[in-house]
C-alpha cells in the first residue's frame, strides 16, 4: 500500500517546490559532502564575484572592515574563519555590501554568493549560521523610511511561500480532526526575526513525517455519506461517485471547490489506490493526498493575473481572504469573508479596508493574533520562564503577574486611543484580576474565623500566626491587599506602563538579579530603533561576583573600551529599572553584602551564621543618547521618567510603527516599503492613536497586497 500513496505524496511535494523564487534570504539548498567540492564551487562561482565587487575595498592595501579576501580560508571546518563569513553572509542578504553607492550584484549573484556561504556553513557544522536568515530590521534606514520623498517609492515585494504556523495548523485539527486520536502539530515556531512567524517556509522529514501520519489518521476516520458510498463494496467505484467525495473533501479542506485536473488526478489516483489495496485502504490513503497539498501546509502569496503598470501583481481575492483571515486570528476566512473574495469586494483598497474593519468590530470573532503580537513585542510572557526561588518571595506567581499584563494590554485596547502611550505609560494595573476577589474574601472569612477563636481561647493561640489564603499576588504591585476596584490605580511616581509591570521586570532579569543589560537592549531596539550588535564568541559576558556592591558599581566592567561601543546603547537606558527589584517590587534602596557584619556573624566556636546585608542608597538615573533625535535625548531620573519621555517622542512611535509592520507582514522592512509605513504611521496619528486603524491601514497597504511576478528557474 506504501508504494501508490508515497508516489502521490511526490506529486504533492513537487508541487509545493516546483516553484522557485528568489528570496534573499532564502538561497536554495545545496550541500558540499566534501572540502573539495564546496573550494571546487567557490573557485568555479564566487570567487569571481567577490574579485569584483568586494576585492577592491577588501584587499591588503586597504583592509576595510580589518578583511582581506585573499587571505580569508574557504575551509570553515578547520579554519577560524567562520564567523567572517556568516558576518559577510549577513550583509550580502541585507543588501548591505557593496555600500548603496558602488555598482550592485544582481540578484542571481548574491544567491551564488548566499547559496555558497550557508552550504559551506553547514558542512562544517558551524553554530555562527544560526539566525541569519534574517537580519536585524532596524538596520535599514529609519530616517529614509519616514522621508516624504521616498513615500512613492515602488514597493519591494518578493513572491513567496509561508508555511502555515503552529497555532494556524492547530484550529485547523481543531476543525477538522476533533476527535480523531493520535493527530499531532508537526509544526513549531520559526523565530527568525524580532518575532516569530517570520522564519524560512521549510518542511524537513520530521515534519513531513507527521503530517502524512495526521492525513491518514484523519482520512481513516471520515464518514461522510460521499466517502461511505466508496467504501460500500456493493456500489460500484464510479468516477462521478468518486468526484464527489473529492469535491467535499475539497471543501472541508481548502475551502473550495477541485478544478477539472484536480479532480481528474484524484480520480485516477483512487482508482490506482483502490486497484493495488482494496477500498478499505485505498479510499482513505486517497483523501489523506487532499491533507497534504500544498496549499494545505503553505500560505500562498505569490500574486495572480497580469501585472499592473508597475509589474506586480495582486494577490488572488482568496488568497487576500486568507490573509485577512490570519492577520486577526488561526481560523481559514469566515464566510462573509470569502463571499467579499467571490463577489470582488476585496478587489479593491477600500473594499480590503472594510473587510478588516468588520473583523475587528465584531466581538465574536476570536483574535489572538492581536494579542500576540504585544505578548511577543514587550515579551512579558518570558516571566513564566525565569526561575526564582520561592524562599526568596514566597508571593511570587509568574503565571498570575503574564495574565494581569494580558488584561491590562485587552483594557487599553479595547479602548483603542493612544494605544502606544497608554501602554508606555499607564499607571492603571490589573492585580490578580481573575481570582484576587475571591481570594480577599476567603482571607477576611479565614482572619474574622482566627480573631473569634482567639478571643474564645487566647492561650491556645498564644503562638499561631494568623492564616494566610493564597499568594499575596499583590505585594509584587507594593500593594498591602487586593484592590477593591480593577483595574487598581497604582502611584503614578512607581509604575508606568507594561515595562513597570512586575511580568516584564521578571521576564528580563535573572534568577536573583535584575538584568540591566537586557532591559536596555529591549529599549534601544524595540523603542530607540537602534541596532546592538550580537555578543562575539569570544566574550565571556559574565558580571563580577561581587554580592557587595550595586548592579550598577558591577557594571562599570562593561565601560571597557572593547566593550563600551555595544553598552553605550544599553546600560543608560537599562539601568532607570534599578527603582525595582528582580520580582518587579518598586524599591527606594538596594540590598547588598556587609561584608564586616558578616564576617563578624559567627557563634561562639566562630562559626559563621550566615551572610548579613545592608540597604544602600539607589541610583536609578539614566541617558537617552545616541539616537540622532533633537528633543529626545538627555538624562532621565528614573524609569518612569524615561517611558514618559519615550512616549511622547514621534520617533519612538515611528519605531513602533515598523515593528507592527514586520509582524504583519511577516517580514523586515525595507527602504521600498516607505510609503506604507509612513501611510500607516499617518492611519494612527489621524485616528487618535488607534490600533485597529494601523492594522487597517498595513493589510491595505501595497506590501501585504502585491508581489512582484514569480519568475521561473532557468
Amino acid at each position: 500500500m506504501k508504494r501508490p500513496f508515497a508516489m502521490w505524496f511526490v506529486v504533492c511535494l513537487t508541487g509545493a517546490l516546483g516553484l522557485t523564487v528568489w528570496l534573499p534570504t532564502q538561497a536554495a539548498e545545496v550541500r558540499f559532502p566534501t572540502p573539495e567540492e564546496s573550494k571546487t564551487a567557490y573557485e568555479k562561482t564566487v570567487q569571481p564575484l567577490l574579485a569584483r565587487h568586494c576585492a577592491g575595498c577588501h584587499n591588503a592595501d586597504k583592509m576595510q572592515g580589518d578583511l582581506d579576501l585573499a587571505t580569508l580560508e574557504i575551509d570553515m571546518k578547520t579554519g577560524n574563519s567562520a564567523g567572517r563569513w556568516a558576518a559577510l553572509l549577513e550583509r550580502v542578504i541585507n543588501k548591505e555590501m557593496p555600500p548603496p553607492a558602488r555598482p550592485q550584484p544582481s540578484d542571481e549573484e548574491r544567491r551564488a554568493i548566499v547559496t555558497w556561504i550557508q552550504a559551506e556553513l553547514k558542512r562544517a557544522n558551524k553554530s555562527s549560521a544560526r539566525r541569519i536568515a534574517h537580519a536585524n530590521g532596524n538596520k535599514v534606514d529609519h530616517a529614509a523610511l519616514f522621508d516624504p520623498r521616498n513615500a512613492n517609492l515602488p514597493p519591494d515585494v518578493t513572491p513567496r511561500l509561508r508555511r502555515i504556523s503552529p497555532e494556524i495548523y492547530a484550529a485547523f485539527l481543531a476543525e477538522i480532526a476533533k476527535g480523531v486520536p493520535g493527530v499531532d502539530n508537526p509544526f513549531s515556531p520559526e523565530v527568525g526575526g524580532t518575532f516569530k512567524d517570520m522564519g524560512a517556509p521549510k518542511i524537513d522529514e520530521p515534519v513531513t513525517q507527521l503530517l502524512i501520519r495526521n492525513a491518514v489518521a484523519i482520512a481513516e476516520r471520515i464518514k461522510t455519506k460521499e466517502v461511505t458510498t466508496l467504501l460500500d463494496e456493493s456500489k460500484p467505484l464510479s468516477d462521478a461517485a468518486i468526484e464527489a467525495a473529492v469535491q467535499s473533501q475539497y471543501q472541508r479542506v481548502l475551502g473550495r471547490k477541485a478544478n477539472a485536473d484536480e479532480v481528474k488526478r484524484l480520480v485516477s489516483l483512487m482508482q490506482r489506490n483502490v486497484k493495488d489495496a482494496g477500498r478499505a485502504k485505498g479510499v482513505p490513503y486517497s483523501l489523506a493526498a487532499i491533507y497534504l497539498l500544498p496549499e494545505a501546509v503553505y500560505r500562498w502569496e505569490t500574486g495572480d493575473g497580469k501585472p499592473d503598470e508597475r509589474g506586480l501583481n495582486r494577490l488572488s481575492p482568496r488568497a487576500i481572504a486568507h490573509a485577512l483571515a490570519y492577520a486577526v486570528g488561526d481560523r481559514r476566512p469566515d464566510a462573509k469573508l470569502l463571499a467579499d473574495a467571490d463577489t470582488g469586494k476585496l478587489a479593491t483598497r477600500d473594499g480590503v479596508a472594510a473587510a478588516m474593519r468588520r473583523l475587528l468590530d465584531d466581538s465574536k470573532t476570536p483574535k489572538p493574533r492581536l494579542m500576540r503580537f504585544f505578548r511577543e513585542y514587550f515579551g512579558y510572557e518570558a516571566a513564566r520562564e525565569v526561575f526564582k526561588n520561592d524562599k526568596d518571595n514566597p508571593e511570587h506567581d509568574a503565571r498570575t503577574l503574564v495574565e494581569d499584563t494580558d488584561r491590562l494590554v485587552e483594557y487599553i485596547l479595547e479602548r483603542d486611543k493612544n494605544v502606544l502611550a497608554e501602554l508606555l505609560t499607564t499607571n492603571k494595573s490589573f492585580v490578580a484580576y481573575k481570582n484576587g476577589a475571591s481570594m480577599k474574601k476567603k482571607r477576611i472569612e479565614a482572619l474574622a474565623k482566627y480573631e473569634r477563636e482567639k478571643a474564645a481561647n487566647p492561650e491556645k493561640f498564644k503562638n499561631k500566626k494568623p492564616p494566610k489564603v493564597g499568594r499575596e499576588i499583590f505585594q509584587a504591585y507594593n500593594l498591602s491587599d487586593f484592590p477593591d476596584k480593577q483595574p487598581a490605580e497604582l502611584p503614578a511616581e512607581q509604575r508606568a506602563g507594561i515595562l513597570t509591570q512586575p511580568a516584564w521586570l521578571v521576564a528580563f532579569s535573572t534568577a536573583d538579579d535584575n538584568h540591566a543589560i537586557l532591559r536596555g537592549k529591549w529599549v534601544r531596539e524595540r523603542l530607540l530603533g537602534g541596532v546592538v550588535p550580537d555578543l562575539p564568541i569570544t566574550v565571556d559576558a559574565q558580571l563580577p561576583e561581587a554580592p557587595h556592591k550595586t548592579l550598577r558599581q558591577r557594571m562599570a566592567v562593561t565601560q571597557e573600551s572593547y566593550c563600551w561601543k555595544c553598552h553605550i546603547k544599553m546600560n543608560d537606558v537599562g539601568l532607570p529599572f534599578e527603582m525595582f527589584d528582580h520580582f518587579g517590587r518598586f524599591r527606594k534602596s538596594e540590598r547588598v553584602l556587609d561584608p564586616e557584619a558578616t564576617a563578624k556573624n559567627v557563634d561562639k566556636k566562630g562559626k559563621s551564621l550566615g551572610p548579613v546585608y545592608r540597604e544602600t542608597a539607589l541610583d536609578a538615573g539614566g541617558l537617552i543618547a545616541q539616537v540622532g533625535v533633537p528633543g529626545l535625548e538627555g538624562k532621565v531620573e528614573n524609569a518612569v521618567a524615561l517611558l514618559h519621555k519615550l512616549a511622547k517622542s514621534e520617533h519612538v512611535e515611528q519605531v513602533f510603527i515598523r515593528h507592527a509592520f514586520r509582524y504583519w507582514m511577516g517580514r523586515n522592512e525595507t527602504p521600498h516599503d516607505a510609503g506604507t509605513l509612513q501611510a500607516a504611521h499617518k492611519a494612527y496619528r489621524e485616528s487618535g492613536g488607534s490600533m485597529k486603524a494601523l492594522v487597517i491601514a498595513l493589510v491595505s497597504s501595497d506590501s501585504f497586497l502585491y508581489r512582484a511576478p514569480v519568475r521561473a528557474e532557468k
